[in-house]
């Protein structure tokens, strides 16, 4: 009679659980590895749009205050992609700012996620009581994730795209009399 402790190998029912337990092990590999990247991605495009819409708040108060209207801050809304040559669009600054960019494009990596770019400036009213020197400015930066919109500029309307960041600040207005 044989001992069992002579035999050399494995059965087959260990080989196919050593398998089993293999594949369990690196499909989790390959799934963490993979959702990874993606809330990489994502977490990426919020921290270019959160960058892009402090940028576009430090432009408009560059700019000078007579000049805050929306006509004039129109300068600063729409894609940041070209919807002819899919390239990233020129900066927007204002003729008279003090600041002037050295690079005048935004990186190609702002050009895959299709940001856009709106702003609304509302004069603050309720309790302050001199709301009448401070002014509300907010910037709403849309953007895709993996997909490109079907229309890439939406000039007066919604932009098509998934997601959305809007960040405010307070203007003040140092021309009105105290």
């Amino acid at each position: 009679m044989r001992r069992f402790s002579d035999r050399m190998g494995f059965t087959f029912v260990e080989i196919v659980i050593a398998t089993g337990v293999a594949l369990v092990f690196f499909a989790g590999l390959i799934h963490f590895a993979s959702a990874t990247g993606s809330e990489t991605s994502r977490a990426e495009n919020y921290l270019r749009a959160l960058q892009i819409a402090q940028e576009t708040i430090e432009l408009v108060q560059s700019m000078p205050v007579g000049e805050l209207t929306d006509a004039k801050l129109q300068i600063f809304e729409g894609s940041l992609v070209d919807s002819q040559t899919r390239q990233s669009v020129a900066l927007p600054v204002h003729p008279e700012s003090a600041w002037k960019p050295v690079t005048k494009k935004y990186p190609e990596q702002y050009t895959k996620a299709y940001f856009y770019r709106k702003l609304r400036l509302e004069p603050l009213e309720g309790e302050a009581a001199n709301g009448r020197f401070l002014r509300k400015l907010i910037v709403e930066v849309f953007w895709n994730e993996g997909r490109v919109p079907d229309k890439i500029d939406a000039i007066g309307g919604t932009p098509d795209r998934m997601r959305k960041l809007a960040l405010a600040t307070v203007l003040f207005d140092e021309r009105e009399y105290y």
